[in-house]
């Protein structure tokens, strides 16, 4: 008899953020997991070969604006090129995991599902596209098409087997069904160097921004926060990361009144510490159109033990508030951040280390993902 077969899919080539768990799970459960994505680099907007051992790639279109015709097109080909190469394997798939969005791959996979109903279909949402569009103007004046572009998705989620999702705020919006889906949360493997102590001013605030400096960056937000900020303490903002509105952030921030330290890109974890242990708070702060419960961003602060500035609702908001990892914007939220000291500081990390280890940490993630995926695969274990 024939070794089963996983097939795991994303266009956007997410293993590490997401299909790296299921891999292992179905591993562990006896299958051989093949892994599928396009050749082109979404963010780059550059081919490129993957390095996941085994990896089948699938030709995309290549597009150069993220809001284009081109990028419509080159994933609707994409899903429809994936499940048309699934269907010239000699064997067929005993499981089929698909990350959404392209919300065409949802569309696609529940064609394949009707014609073959044996196969396991397993969804994944790590985002919600159209929903988060950050261009509020622009989001209404496109609201039909994104109607239509939304419903790709919500017409095919009944064909899959189970539906996991990135946060529970997903899974409400989307009015998923108790018995067959469950949030999973991105999850991140420990630090793997010493821990150092945060050494924090207490005459001034050492705030954060970590990651892509993109569209859906809170910008303005930002920069009133400061604004209240500076009038009681001196504030400096450190920034790792780039992007298309990198420039206009830091002007911005400088021009709110805090001095502004630049650092780039940072991939080595313990440059990344160093800058962090002195900072009292991580900015977690996005566009309020943007629809999301959690971000990566947050979950690599967590990771280094910093507490949060948070204006995420959902997941998020929950987060801070049941566990005091940090503090949530809103009415009253400057008088907290200026009054809590270098002590009390050194509570709330203690807390972030707690739920990050409890809700992040890659070992026990994997065991959550585990146990709902008993519930459709224990039968055939």
């Amino acid at each position: 008899m024939s070794k089963k077969v996983a097939y795991l899919i994303s266009c956007s080539d997410h293993y590490a953020h997401r299909l790296h768990v299921a891999d292992s799970y179905l591993r562990n459960c006896g299958y051989d997991t093949v892994y599928v994505t396009s050749d082109f680099d979404h963010t780059s907007k550059q081919p490129f070969q993957c390095s996941v051992s085994g990896c089948v790639q699938i030709h995309a279109r290549p597009y150069l604006k993220n809001l284009s015709l081109d990028r419509i097109l080159s994933h609707r080909e994409f899903a429809r090129d994936t499940f048309r190469y699934l269907e010239t394997l000699d064997q067929l798939p005993a499981v089929v995991v698909v990350l959404i969005p392209p919300n065409f791959l949802a569309h696609y996979a529940a064609k394949y599902k009707n014609k073959h109903p044996e196969v396991k279909l397993i969804f994944d949402i790590f985002d919600l596209w159209p929903e988060t569009f950050p261009f509020g103007r622009l989001k209404k004046l496109l609201a039909p098409v994104f109607r239509i572009w939304a419903w790709v998705r919500d017409h095919s989620l009944h064909a899959a087997d189970f539906i996991t999702t990135e946060c529970d705020l997903f899974r409400e919006k989307l009015k998923l069904p108790k018995e067959k889906s469950a949030t999973v949360y991105l999850c991140a493997k420990p630090l793997e160097i010493p821990p150092i102590p945060a050494v924090l001013r207490e005459d001034a605030l050492d705030l954060c921004y970590l990651g892509a400096i993109n569209n859906v960056i809170g910008i303005s937000d930002i920069c009133q926060l400061i604004e209240q900020l500076v009038k009681t303490k001196p504030v400096t903002l450190h920034v790792i990361g780039k992007g298309e509105r990198q420039r206009e952030f830091i002007d911005a921030a400088t021009a709110a009144g805090a001095e502004v330290i630049y650092y780039g890109v940072i991939y080595d974890d313990a440059e990344k510490q160093k800058i962090l242990s002195r900072c009292h708070f991580g900015l977690n702060i996005m566009k309020s159109s943007v629809c999301v419960g959690l971000t990566m961003k947050s979950i690599e602060y967590f990771r280094f033990g910093l507490p949060i500035i948070n204006n995420i609702p959902a997941d998020t908001e929950r987060m801070v508030e049941e566990n005091d990892i940090g503090v949530q914007v809103g009415e009253r939220c400057f008088e907290r951040i200026l009054g809590l000291t270098v002590e009390q500081n050194a509570l709330l990390r203690k807390n972030v280390e707690r739920v990050f280890n409890s809700m992040f940490l890659e070992r026990n993630v994997c065991e959550r993902f585990a146990s709902f995926l008993n519930l459709i695969f224990g039968k055939d274990r």
